[in-house]
């Protein structure tokens, strides 16, 4: 059986939803297309995967499960950013609705898609020298960056830093945190990313927001992985935009900056 899902579903749902006339009808099943279907050949997106059968489908994909497919597919730029800034507004559209994550069809899907896609994710077991070494110009220190715009006096990654690392975490330490500390921690992150990569290597002149929406990308797709990156995408409407100007908490606390220069003459 053939299940509806995509924007169309989506539309089935709810009135309000993003509409492209356009569209092709997107399905997928655990089987492959008999071909017989009202629809147009030529209109017709279908993806099969026998893994589907562990899941009880209907004709169409309730807002729970669209909801839960379109966090399963966040961890990827599978059509380029424009796409993911799709499911992105698409996720926070149902969670704004009351959509509820379903944790058993996201352990369904999950593994279809890093099949299909592929992933290399940050090693996080690299040391700080070897984590850092990447095609990015750098201006500053990377960790002092966090500290530039960190909530507090020290910045809230060195909290959960695992016992004797520069770069590994501690996952037990992050899910013991408060939600409130959990949420300003990868606002810390992002913060940083986004003043490194896109503001700062601008000379700041570029859009805050702009460059912390890329910054949000680029970890849910790169920087984070497993459950860290599933706990981005489960409170993006909470974490899609900034909650201070964090340009200018950087900027105010420019004394916190190590200039690289600096910091390799000290070594």
């Amino acid at each position: 059986m053939l299940t509806l899902i995509g924007g169309r579903a989506m539309r089935h749902w709810f009135n309000d939803a993003r509409d492209d006339p356009k569209a092709d009808w997107d399905y997928h099943s655990p089987i492959p297309h008999d071909g017989k279907h009202p629809i147009r050949e030529d209109r017709l997106d279908i993806f099969v995967d026998p893994r589907l059968a562990a899941w009880d489908w209907g004709m169409i994909a309730t807002p729970d499960e669209l909801y839960t497919m379109k966090i399963s597919h966040s961890f990827w730029e599978i059509n380029g950013p424009e796409s993911w800034d799709k499911h992105a507004a698409d996720i926070i559209f149902l969670e704004r609705k009351g959509a509820k994550f379903i944790r058993e069809l996201y352990d369904i899907l999950l593994p279809i898609w890093k099949e299909r896609y592929k992933r290399n994710p940050t090693n996080l077991e690299q040391n700080a020298s070897m984590f850092f070494d990447d095609a990015v110009v750098r201006k500053y220190d990377h960790d002092s960056l966090h500290h530039s715009v960190a909530y507090y006096d020290r910045p809230l990654f060195e909290q959960i830093l695992r016992d004797g690392s520069d770069v590994a975490v501690d996952n037990k330490k992050f899910w013991a945190m408060d939600f409130d500390t959990q949420i300003k921690l990868v606002r810390e992150e992002i913060y940083a990313t986004a003043l490194e990569r896109i503001v700062i290597p601008r000379d700041y002149d570029v859009s805050p927001r702009w460059a912390y929406h890329w910054a949000v990308r680029r970890t849910a797709t790169s920087l984070f992985k497993g459950e860290w990156a599933l706990f981005l995408m489960r409170h993006l409407d909470l974490l899609m935009k900034p909650d201070i100007n964090y340009v200018q908490r950087h900027l105010d606390h420019a004394d916190r900056l190590i200039p690289l220069e600096e910091k390799e003459t000290a070594a």
